[in-house]
């Protein structure tokens, strides 16, 4: 059985694969959306999200310069720097922000690991 492992704000830390539930402990049957980093709020497992400006501060000043600089000549960053910069709110798992962090990557600005610890 899988377990859903959350701390104290009830963001999963671990899935851990036991028969017998650990310590705060909560079943993440399958296709139940349960993942490192996802939020318990009592019925579901919610992708993390964070407002327009706490979003884009999780990007390193360094980043942020790089992605600024691209916007200038590449039209799908200079969108998703728009889109980011206006939204009222950004979820890790939506399709347009999957879409623009993986064009990040693909665009050399951010690494997968990098684009996976802002998403987390």
């Amino acid at each position: 059985m899988n377990w859903a492992v959350i701390d104290s704000s009830n963001k999963v830390t671990s899935i851990v694969v036991s028969d017998t539930r650990p310590e705060n402990g909560v079943k993440a049957t399958d296709g139940s959306g349960a993942a490192v980093g996802y939020y318990w709020n009592g019925w579901t497992f919610d992708a993390p999200r964070w407002t327009s400006y706490q979003f884009l501060n999780r990007f390193t000043s360094a980043e942020r310069t790089a992605i600024r600089n691209a916007a200038k000549s590449d039209d799908t960053i200079a969108d998703f720097l728009l889109l980011a910069s206006s939204a009222q709110e950004i979820i890790a798992d939506d399709a347009a922000t999957v879409a623009g962090m993986n064009y990040l990557v693909a665009s050399s600005i951010i690494t997968e690991a990098r684009k996976l610890e802002i998403l987390s």
